[in-house]
């Protein structure tokens, strides 16, 4: 019994260590979990806004979301500071050709943001395939040198 009462004698005094500190974290951490928008607001941004490509029309719409958003919960100061940022525009889409003799195959190409353009007249060279990157440091600089290396990897 005494084993009891002393346990409940130490529980208790742990309760009332708290520092308000302690007390006001505990309260933050409670209501972020139960209270929060965090959730919503991921939803708009991710599935009304959509992408937000930097400098993009979907980036400023964000911004615009945000600011409004951290309006509507009453934070007191919400400005928008200027900053500068890359911003990509889509050049017109690309068609590749593949040659084989006289024959001349369309096949679809994906060209990422920020890679580097091809010239207006295109390019022709022939296609080297690889299927790893040691097989094609083997082939070493020469063998590859103003050919195109092609490559398809699994990721799996």
């Amino acid at each position: 019994m005494k084993k009891i009462i002393l346990l409940a004698l130490i529980q208790t005094s742990i309760s009332f260590a708290q520092t308000s500190d302690e007390q006001m974290l505990k309260a933050i951490y409670k209501s972020a979990l139960t209270e929060s928008h965090c959730y919503s607001w991921l939803d708009d941004l991710s599935n009304k806004i959509g992408q937000r490509l930097s400098g993009s029309a979907g980036a400023a719409k964000a911004v615009q979301y945000t600011k409004s958003q951290m309006e509507l919960i009453g934070l007191d100061k919400v400005y928008l500071q200027e900053v500068m940022v890359p911003k990509w525009v889509r050049g017109e889409k690309e068609q590749a050709y593949l040659q084989v003799g006289k024959q001349k195959k369309a096949f679809p190409i994906c060209a990422l943001g920020m890679s580097v353009a091809t010239p207006k007249n295109g390019i022709l060279a022939n296609v080297i395939e690889v299927k790893s990157l040691d097989e094609l440091k083997e082939l070493g600089e020469a063998k590859v040198k103003g050919k195109i290396i092609f490559s398809f990897w699994k990721l799996i």
